[in-house]
């Protein structure tokens, strides 16, 4: 049986639920947290529907009926006959739960989450799909806790059984942050893997199809995807046509640490190490933000056009080997060209199809 169960459109309010019923399906409440908790509901009725939906989603609805010690005030029934119709909270909670419907939400514009259930499996199946648009950045609150920054125009799809956790990575570049578990989550991209069990590194899918890896905390292995059917998309998402990942061994040669990249696919791949200078500019991005250290103009470029609709043409190829330097909003063309003419003196026209020229003054 497949339900699929719809979620807020508010990115902000969803990630704040998630947070929430993480928190208290762990325990995890402090006097502080539970005081913070009761503020974030009373500011607008539509955070108690979200923490519903969320709890429901993931099947956590377990965990709400703890909320009744966290909000005695609330939730202790009124043994006296209730007023123009109005209920005690924790009897709302238990209606709401119940009756949510179960409808599948636009894949372009939330999150696509569905659950199978099977007699023969512990835990449910669960699946989801992600898009973000050029320019566009979104942080994704994973079902296990862990977290998912998608960069500019990046597609991101989940399956996530009782043994394994599965992302596949149809295009851009993601961020992982992995919840400490015992199930590896593995990112697939193009036909490679890169699987954890708890740490934070990056992935990208280059321009001409290298998958690009770099590790910020703690460390990750490598391997080769054994051959099945296309990899997931938004738009074509079924989990059950898809071979999960195996689990890879830990070897020498396989094996990234904190402070280390790889560009996976090319025919020589080798280590190297990145300083926390390096990591901060190559993940700038997930700020809003891109900062170039002496880099030059024509790699700029390129990572410039990644957030923006615009294409960049050199009309003068000796620009290429310019050293730009700057932090820019992602996508902020005007600020970028005003410092090309300010500071090296290259000017710049539009040629009326969303193309810029640029030449020397």
């Amino acid at each position: 049986m497949n339900t699929v169960v719809p979620i807020s459109r508010d990115d902000e309010r969803l990630e704040a639920a998630s947070r929430w019923v993480l928190k208290i399906d762990e325990g995890a409440l402090s006097v502080s947290d539970k005081d913070a908790l009761g503020l974030w509901l009373d500011e607008n009725p539509r955070h108690r529907e979200v923490l519903l939906e969320v709890a429901a989603v993931w099947d956590k609805t377990d965990a709400l009926a703890r909320l009744a010690d966290f909000f005695p005030h609330e939730a202790t029934p009124d043994r006296t006959p209730t007023v123009h119709g109005h209920r005690p909270w924790t009897q709302g909670v238990a209606v709401a739960a119940s009756l949510i419907v179960l409808v599948v939400s636009a894949v372009f514009l939330l999150p696509r989450v569905e659950t199978s259930i099977e007699s023969d499996q512990p835990l449910p199946t669960q699946s989801a799909a992600y898009v973000t648009a050029i320019g566009e950045q979104k942080t994704v609150l994973l079902p296990d806790g862990s977290e998912v920054v998608l960069n500019t125009n990046s597609e991101l799809s989940l399956t996530f059984t009782s043994s394994a956790r599965v992302l596949y990575l149809a295009r851009g570049e993601i961020l992982v942050r992995v919840a400490k578990e015992d199930r590896p989550l593995s990112v697939v991209a193009v036909d490679q893997i890169v699987q954890a069990k708890g740490t934070e590194f990056s992935v990208e899918i280059t321009d001409d199809q290298h998958v690009e890896v770099m590790v910020t905390e703690g460390r990750v292995v490598v391997g080769i995807q054994p051959k099945s059917a296309e990899l997931p998309g938004a738009t074509n998402f079924d989990a059950d046509s898809f071979i999960l990942p195996p689990v890879l061994a830990q070897l020498a040669d396989n094996t990234l640490s904190a402070g280390e990249e790889l560009v996976l696919g090319e025919a020589d791949t080798v280590k190297k190490a990145v300083t926390a200078d390096e990591i901060e500019v190559r993940l700038s991005w997930k700020d809003g933000r891109l900062i170039f250290r002496s880099e030059r103009l024509e790699k700029a470029l390129r990572e410039m056009e990644r957030y923006t609709t615009v294409e960049f043409i050199v009309l003068d190829e000796s620009l290429n080997s310019t050293d730009l330097s700057g932090v820019f909003k992602t996508g902020e063309v005007e600020r970028f060209l005003e410092l090309l003419r300010t500071n090296f003196n290259i000017t710049h026209k539009f040629d009326g199809e969303n193309r810029i020229l640029l030449s020397s003054l």
